[in-house]
């Protein structure tokens, strides 16, 4: 099973929270400092020194498990509702109407909201409550598929000689598939970039003009009945996670040219960003207009365009670690020069003499 642990460290005050809980553990070694390592720096998840009663000195009693992340904040710690808050599973138990809940019925949930425990001392009361309970998703895209609900009731008498047992129930709740969203990036797919603009220090823009919207399909109630009926497509307002802009052939050559993205593009934002001579990855989960803002700000520099072949970029973007992605939105570049047409003034007189088109692609 999983738990989910935060420990904050105040010196010399040490807190470890289970499940959004405070937890005292009992010591079960002593706590001998810890000796001077070979390793130059090593991380260990819950474990002791062993160093003053075996032959070889090591680390014991660590952590034996699976983990699904690991996050240290060095200089800051954080309060007990917002650790609650973070551990909170987004789907569990709850009680609709409580204001209209009988006064003498007793409940309590888990930190999870995975247990609730009903007490009464009235049989309606109790059905009319129970009646009540609910499950609930808060999660956009909700994992299809069953939970089970158990239900054990136990019955309380008093001067009687026999009492009543009552059996267990067994229940599932079906989530079903919901429907998928589906992200689509569109823009202009060909640029024709002239020669002065690409060896201006600024660069160019690649995205200018680049949109990307999310949508889904919904079913009406009329179409929920009838099979091959297309739903209605409903724009959705949700976060990406990344957003990856990759070279297409060869590698860029870092002595000439290179995709860059000025560090203010990101203030404000819930945004980071890397490249290479194969592309450039934002991250960070934020908003689709944010994604937008920043991708639009990717400028491509050349010093020596002329020497350049032809440059395709591609760019995807995905929301839920990789659960959805998007189109693949392919970009090419062409440098332009335009010398069609020179025209020369002679003794007042303006004579036209054409000129070939030089394009290059790169």
């Amino acid at each position: 099973e999983w738990h989910y642990y935060v420990i904050n460290v105040e010196f010399p005050v040490v807190t470890l929270y289970v499940d959004g809980v405070t937890y005292d553990p009992y010591l079960v070694t002593d706590d001998w400092p810890i000796h001077p390592s070979q390793i130059d720096m090593q991380l260990t998840v819950g474990a002791c020194w062993q160093g003053g009663e075996v032959t070889k000195p090591w680390f014991t009693q660590y952590f034996r498990g699976s983990l699904s992340g690991l996050t240290i904040r060095p200089g800051k710690i954080e309060s007990q509702k917002v650790i609650s808050c973070l551990q909170a599973c987004k789907e569990g138990l709850d009680i609709n109407s409580l204001e209209s809940l009988d006064k003498n019925i007793k409940f309590h949930f888990n930190p999870a909201q995975s247990i609730l425990v009903m007490e009464g001392e009235d049989l309606e009361n109790m059905n009319t409550a129970v009646r009540k309970v609910a499950y609930i998703n808060s999660r956009q895209f909700p994992t299809p598929g069953i939970r089970r609900l158990h239900i054990s009731t136990t019955v309380q008498c008093f001067g009687e000689d026999t009492c009543i047992s009552i059996l267990d129930i067994d229940a599932v709740v079906m989530v079903l598939q919901p429907s998928e969203p589906r992200i689509t990036i569109t823009g202009l797919e060909r640029l024709n970039l002239p020669t002065s603009d690409l060896q201006e220090p600024e660069g160019v823009a690649l995205f200018q003009d680049l949109h990307v919207i999310s949508t889904v399909t919904r079913a009406d109630a009329a179409a929920q009945h009838t099979a091959h009926r297309p739903g209605v497509q409903e724009e959705i307002i949700h976060n990406l996670d990344y957003c990856d802009v990759l070279v297409l052939g060869e590698e860029l050559r870092p002595e000439q040219e290179s995709l860059q993205l000025q560090r203010s593009a990101l203030l404000g934002k819930h945004l980071d960003a890397t490249n290479s001579t194969s592309g450039m990855s934002i991250y960070g989960v934020d908003s689709m207009s944010n994604y937008e803002q920043v991708i639009r700000q990717v400028r491509y520099y050349n010093l020596r365009p002329g020497q350049m072949t032809e440059r395709r970029f591609r760019l995807t973007c995905s929301e839920l670690n990789g659960r959805y992605t998007s189109n693949e939105f392919d970009l090419e570049a062409a440098e332009h020069t335009d010398r069609l047409v020179s025209n020369i003034w002679k003794d007042g007189t303006l004579h036209t003499s054409p000129s070939p088109i030089e394009t290059l692609n790169f």
